[in-house]
């Protein structure tokens, strides 16, 4: 029976030092095997898988930690990779700010369209993930606050969510606070699955706006109501899919719930050694959201990711020459996708307390 063995060690090592693990483990009697590794300069972060067993088993399982060992070798040209991605995001977002305040996806010459949900990503994307300073900040805090307050509860989740990036107060709050305890607290319907993923959004956003303003939002009931509405294998959604759940994993967190063991399983085997993750156990479906989706709810697990690597180089496929992030390499991009783009990398897969494959960052939360 063969016995899976990992190696982990942290920081910064040689690729002496850890051809030094490799041999030390060979010295130990797990194979006969002597590998020969590259000596090229350099620092590398590695976990090196091995597996014992026979001879024959360990060779080709000694291999397989070789494989693991020079694809961590590479690991400052992925490095390099997502560094230029955010630098070349930075320049696309900044380009979409419009001169009056607010941004716009689209816009262009003779064409300044701003909105409030493009204001609200382009803001987060550049303050909260990139720290950038903004030097229209004072002309996008205008611009949101010119809004007009409406019972709708992604747009006052904008507003909210960009006067507090932009570290601005709202002079309309009695407003706002009026218009959110408007708002109903609609639990998802059972006999319409495929709008699930819509109406947990909405249910979310209403909850997260009640909370932040301090009044009574009671979750317990709608909790139990979303627990119900998990499948057998603990995924959501008709069929159970990547995205339902990654909603109703944002939801439970928000209401203070513990997910059951049958929901991180399902997140689990949507892992996929080529993409990142799939939507379904029978679709793969590569796109950004599903990315995501698997990525951020591994975070919100605190769970590894187990295919760290594939999932960075999907969302860097989906870059485009704009600087943009898409759907997937050949979509067109928003500041919608960016937002998610960046959020997926900075936050959730170039974390080394979530990701180890990529020690990169620390402290852009």
């Amino acid at each position: 029976m063969l016995k899976r063995e990992r190696i982990h060690r942290t920081g910064s090592l040689t690729l002496a030092e850890a051809r030094s693990d490799v041999f030390d483990y060979v010295e130990r009697g797990k194979s006969n095997h002597r590998p020969e590794l590259s000596t090229s300069p350099g620092e590398v972060h590695y976990a090196l898988f091995l597996t014992s067993g026979t001879d024959r088993s360990g060779r080709h399982a000694l291999f397989h930690g070789m494989v693991v060992m020079v694809a961590a070798s590479t690991f400052g040209t992925t490095r390099d990779r997502v560094a230029s991605a955010l630098q070349h995001a930075r320049e696309y977002l900044i380009e979409k700010q419009s001169p009056g305040g607010g941004f716009c996806f689209y816009r262009g010459y003779h064409l300044e369209e701003p909105n409030l949900a493009d204001t609200w990503y382009g803001v987060a994307a550049l303050t909260n993930l990139l720290g950038v300073e903004l030097s229209q900040r004072k002309e996008h805090s205008d611009f949101v606050i010119a809004r007009p307050v409406e019972p709708q509860p992604f747009l006052l989740y904008c507003r909210i969510r960009c006067l507090l990036a932009l570290q601005t107060s709202d002079p309309a709050a009695a407003d706002v606070a009026q218009a959110v305890e408007s708002l109903r607290l609609n639990l998802p319907d059972p006999a319409s699955p495929h709008q699930l993923g819509a109406s947990l959004k909405r249910l979310h956003c209403v909850l997260w706006l009640r909370k932040h303003l301090g009044m009574d939002a009671t979750t317990q009931c709608f909790a139990e109501e979303v627990l119900s509405l998990a499948h057998e294998d603990g995924g959501y959604g008709a069929p159970s899919n990547l995205l339902d759940t990654a909603d109703a994993i944002a939801l439970l967190r928000l209401c203070g719930t513990a997910l059951p063991e049958a929901t991180r399983e399902f997140v689990s085997s949507m892992a996929d050694p080529q993409f990142g993750f799939r939507l379904t156990v029978t679709s793969c479906s590569p796109n950004l959201e599903t990315v995501h989706a698997g990525a951020v709810s591994c975070r919100r697990l605190d769970m590894v990711i187990p295919y760290g690597a594939a999932a960075v180089s999907f969302v860097l496929s989906c870059q485009t020459g704009s600087g943009g992030f898409a759907r997937a390499s050949d979509a067109l991009p928003d500041l919608t996708l960016t937002y998610m783009a960046l959020t997926t990398l900075i936050r959730d897969l170039i974390d080394p307390s979530i990701s180890p494959e990529f020690p990169l960052r620390s402290g852009m939360e």
